[in-house]
């Protein structure tokens, strides 16, 4: 059984996972850009001079977008998500141990955006995309830390969204004898 962090008074509204790692990630339409370009160049110049410093940047760059898809799916396999009366809670369970962090629902200033598929399946993002570029500049490292505050490819977003909208704004009317 698992046990999860929650404080006196607190209760569990709503508990998931991610349903299926992605399979389509942005990385490969950029190196499907990047390949693409580098097949003009060949074509359009033969004698081009930089060919074998332009072959090594695109190695590189292949084995970083490599590296970050495969820590983003390991990440989706191993996090859930928690939406209690008072917080939500990113859990990280690794083989080595379970790992904890949480966003208080008062403090969350920007109204969450969902972006989901035909089956209800979506992603959960609170703030548009310079806050989160920002956030994440400050944010902790680590493979299982959550990038911003994002529930990924959860089943029924758009419902679990509206569930956060509402205990925000019961949250934020009541008070809470701990301190965050």
């Amino acid at each position: 059984m698992q046990t999860y962090p929650l404080q006196e008074g607190e209760e569990v509204l709503w508990a998931g996972t991610s349903q299926r790692p992605r399979k389509w990630f942005p990385e490969y339409t950029q190196m499907i850009a990047i390949t693409g370009l580098v097949v003009f160049l060949i074509v359009l110049r033969r004698h081009f001079s930089g060919w074998s410093l332009l072959v090594g940047a695109y190695v590189v760059l292949f084995g970083l977008l490599l590296q970050r898809a495969s820590d983003r799916r390991a990440r989706d396999r191993a996090m859930s998500y928690l939406v209690t009366s008072h917080r939500i809670i990113f859990v990280a369970s690794w083989p080595n141990g379970t790992e904890f962090r949480w966003a208080w629902l008062p403090y969350l200033l920007l109204p969450p955006r969902v972006k989901a598929d035909a089956s209800g399946v979506g992603t959960i993002s609170f703030g548009g995309w310079w806050s989160r570029v920002q956030f994440r500049e400050k944010e902790l490292r680590g493979a299982w830390a959550p990038p911003v505050l994002e529930l990924r490819a959860i089943a029924d977003a758009a419902n679990v969204a509206k569930l956060i909208v509402q205990t925000r704004h019961r949250a934020a009317t009541t008070t809470y004898t701990q301190a965050p």
